[in-house]
């Protein structure tokens, strides 16, 4: 009965923190699902999504954590540019190149909106959403910047350790993202693997040390390899603790003058103390390296002054026991194994150490409070539903007036959106967006629309086809095309020299 329970209670109650690990592989399948067959009818099919994801990401761990800075588009589009060329070969117009990369950027960062999915909480009995984002950004001097996240970070670090740095600095470089985040709780858990990857490194310290006292030329391997996956990365590591120790106390300090922020106060506090006992093991690591190198050098001196000393060969004088054929010279071998010293004691120096040694103090378990999760509606997914509605409403005009002409252009659109929702409507930042999404591609064909949706924006005209079977029957042989005159729209803004000639036809299949 009672294993029938443990059962149950780990598939029901083990369920979210399942769900919630392995939130930060979604938007790698995500992304690499991505086919370029559709993309300017297959142009660029030899690409792949998957590869390319993971090198921004290296990328931007790179520029992020390693050189401290943050990364601009132009930067992005360098680095996308070289990639294309060395490792695909592709080399297309300036133009067509520009628009690649563009698309590569939207898909990677989702058109600036998390990914999310869902899981059902069987605890609760409903689904739950998780967010997951790969790239962030931020506006500074009319100048935008992007960033890698904690989740991406750690995602990376689970794929493969970057270059030949230490687990340590992998851990803090991680660790100082989840404080800036505010993700104190998970900040403490990334400390606590740091603690242990210390006492692992200690236990790997006391095996080099017990291979020297037997094996000298194996011992001394062992001693490099550690001294080089190790000891070099002590001054790194000593700086980033003292980096993330300054972010704790920024977030104290913060703490303190914002009375909304004491909720999250316990978490730091708990943090600190965690950061706290890493840093003073990790200045226990270094005493027992420099110890290690003491005494390595120690056992590599005994060692080579043992070698010019005569050594004993059994195999020759067992040579020389048969060609004299005497075995009573057998007992210069057996006698000293028969005089051995099996008795065993303490040292008086040790019988001490035990009487005044005192146990450690054991960590108090984390307390678990039964709170009542409430749902939130974030800012983001007020934004989603919005510039869904706004696209919904022009795709409606758009579809009618482009089944009611053979050709139109942008002034009759504006006018047919005008009459519909207002003169207002040009001035609203979601219609500047939709025609931006409408011209990421030239062709368009309603029957490949509904088999697999290739933009955000083909996303929305399939639920607007699908909301009623008459409308998919009218408008499923459309297709249309896109042409732009005038001056091309980027991804800022769109020019008011601009112009779209868009041309329909019914496709006979």
């Amino acid at each position: 009965m009672s294993e029938e329970y443990v059962l149950t209670r780990d598939i029901i109650y083990d369920h979210s923190e399942r769900m919630l690990n392995i939130r930060k592989y979604y938007p790698f399948f995500k992304v690499a699902d991505t086919s370029f067959k559709q993309y300017r009818d297959g142009e660029f099919e030899c690409l792949d999504m998957g590869y390319i994801l993971m090198a921004v990401l290296r990328f931007f761990i790179e520029k992020n954590n390693f050189e401290e800075e943050y990364v601009t588009y132009e930067q992005y589009y360098d680095f996308m540019v070289e990639i294309l060329h060395r490792d695909f070969g592709v080399r297309p117009d300036e133009d067509i190149e520009k628009e690649l990369v563009l698309y590569i950027f939207d898909k990677i960062r989702n058109d600036g909106k998390p990914f999310v999915y869902e899981y059902f909480n069987p605890v609760d009995k409903k689904k739950q959403n998780v967010r997951v984002r790969l790239i962030d950004s931020r506006i500074e001097n009319d100048t935008v910047y992007y960033s890698i996240t904690s989740d991406a970070i750690e995602f990376y670090l689970d794929t493969k350790e970057v270059k030949d740095e230490s687990n340590i600095t992998m851990e803090q470089l991680l660790l100082g993202k989840l404080i800036s985040s505010k993700n104190f709780r998970g900040g403490t858990q990334v400390v606590r693997r740091i603690n242990n990857e210390v006492g692992r490194i200690i236990a790997r310290k006391n095996e080099v040390l017990n291979i020297l006292s037997h094996d000298v030329f194996k011992g001394v391997r062992e001693y490099q390899d550690f001294n080089d996956n190790v000891v070099k990365w002590f001054d790194e590591e000593q700086k980033l603790f003292a980096k993330n120790k300054e972010l704790i106390d920024q977030a104290l300090r913060q703490g303190e003058r914002e009375n909304s922020f004491y909720s999250a106060m316990e978490e730091i506090y708990q943090l600190e103390s965690e950061l706290n006992r890493a840093i003073t093991r990790h200045g226990k690591l270094l005493s027992e390296c420099t110890d290690l190198q003491m005494k390595a050098d120690e056992l590599i001196s005994k060692a080579k002054y043992g070698r010019l000393r005569t050594s004993f060969d059994f195999t020759d004088y067992m040579s020389r026991v048969m060609e004299t054929d005497r075995t009573e010279l057998l007992e210069n071998i057996i006698m000293p194994m028969l005089g051995l010293n099996i008795r065993k004691r303490f040292d008086l120096v040790s019988i001490d150490d035990m009487l005044t040694y005192g146990p450690e103090k054991e960590e108090a378990g984390e307390k678990i409070t039964d709170e009542e999760i409430k749902d939130y509606v974030y800012e983001d997914e007020k934004e989603d539903e919005r510039i869904k509605w706004n696209y919904r409403i022009f795709t409606d005009v758009f579809f009618k007036l482009v089944k009611s002409k053979r050709e139109i252009e942008l002034t009759e659109f504006e006018n047919a959106v005008s009459d519909t929702t207002g003169k207002d409507v040009l001035k609203n930042g979601d219609w500047y967006s939709y025609l931006v999404h409408l011209c990421q591609k030239k062709h368009y064909s309603v029957n490949d629309i509904i088999s697999r949706t290739d933009t955000f924006l083909e996303e929305i005209i399939k639920e607007y086809l699908e909301e009623s079977e008459e409308r998919y029957m009218v408008y499923k042989n459309l297709v249309f095309n896109i042409q732009t005159t005038g001056q091309e729209i980027v991804s800022e803004g769109i020019s008011e020299r601009m112009n779209l000639i868009i041309c329909a036809e019914e496709d006979s299949h």
